[in-house]
């Protein structure tokens, strides 16, 4: 099922954007735990060629929850199709950071993952051997949004935790409307849901939905995610875009 999954093509929209940056803040209940914000700039002299980077941090008031996290995926697209090429990912604590790095080197299809810890000794070296193109933890962002405005239900090899794994996203075509705190009135967008079968940053885990612009862009307006500690929901708070603004419901 690996090799057979997480294969569908795309049309080019604005989902890779050079210059895009977006900043949303998570919120647990009514209390504000933390905020992430993704960018995305088009790598010179390259096709179809992107680097996408995220930070994802808590509020250091918080005692009980520690996130500082920041995720780098360079990205192409090939002949319709999401393709990292590799994917780093720093843990900071106490000034110090721990990194994995996964290369994907499809010409010998094969992933190869390390993990340096917080004292720079290496902690993990391998290899996986697949020919299944597999989404990372910065890459399925861009893999969602891409394919959203869709009837399918799609289940997407994931690498996570050194370790692969599964989504399963079911997209709708279904328009409806959703609020955000930026924006005076309903948005139009398009709505996802699934499972995550791994755990990931703020504990993320289980059950999440989203909602999308209904424009090119696919911008992510909201979402609502399982995480260790219960249910947080993430909301758009500022948007770098060309022109880009909110469609109207």
């Amino acid at each position: 099922m690996l090799s057979l999954t997480g294969s569908r093509t795309f049309s080019q929209t604005e989902v890779f954007y050079s210059g895009e940056e977006l900043y949303y803040e998570v919120y647990y209940s009514f209390i504000n735990i933390g905020w992430a914000k993704f960018t995305t700039e088009k790598v010179p002299g390259k096709v179809d060629h992107y680097t996408c980077r995220a930070v994802l941090k808590s509020n250091n008031s918080l005692p009980f929850i520690d996130v500082d996290f920041d995720f780098t995926s360079d990205i192409k697209i090939l002949n319709g199709r999401i393709m990292p090429l590799k994917f780093t990912s720093h843990q900071h604590k106490d000034g110090k950071k721990s990194t994995e790095i996964y290369e994907f080197l499809y010409d010998s299809a094969l992933v190869k993952i390390k993990r340096t810890g917080y004292d720079g000794n290496t902690e993990a070296d391998k290899l996986i051997k697949t020919s299944t193109v597999f989404q990372d933890g910065l890459s399925i962002f861009y893999f969602a949004r891409a394919n959203t405005n869709k009837d399918m239900t799609e289940y997407v090899p994931v690498l996570m935790q050194m370790d692969t794994s599964m989504m399963k996203i079911d997209f709708s075509t279904k328009k409806t409307g959703v609020e955000i705190s930026e924006f005076d009135g309903e948005i139009a967008s398009v709505y996802l849901e699934g499972v995550s079968y791994f755990t990931a940053v703020f504990g993320l885990t289980g059950e999440f939905s989203g909602w999308f612009s209904s424009d090119a862009a696919r911008i992510p307006l909201k979402a609502k995610l399982q995480v260790e500690i219960g249910n947080i929901t993430l909301e758009l708070k500022s948007w770098k875009h060309g022109s880009w603004q909110p469609p109207k419901y």
